[in-house]
């Protein structure tokens, strides 16, 4: 029983993380789609930060040994991690050219 929950206890955190990752996400997409105010794109660079956070956590509890929700989980950080920063340079391009 002990190890069913703790495996509940360990999936949880990161689905929290990915949720909030998923809002942050909107919110920079929603900037990219329309730039008028209300600016909530600002939001959305903090997606990296917790990509990063949510991928060390995933390393570090479940090691190489992954069910299938944390392997998408882990593939989708790296999206959180890559896109918002791709975003900034491609706009630092824009700017610049």
């Amino acid at each position: 029983m002990f190890d069913i929950t703790m495996k509940k206890k360990n999936i949880l955190i990161p689905l929290l993380l990915f949720v909030i990752n998923l809002l942050f996400s909107a919110f920079l997409i929603e900037e990219l789609i329309d730039a008028s105010d209300p600016n909530y794109g600002v939001a959305g660079f903090f997606t990296p930060i917790i990509g990063l956070m949510s991928l060390i956590y995933i390393r570090k509890l479940e090691g190489e040994n992954l069910i299938p929700l944390l392997r998408f989980f882990q593939i989708c950080n790296w999206m959180f991690i890559i896109f918002p920063i791709a975003v900034f340079f491609d706009g630092i391009l824009i700017m610049i050219g």
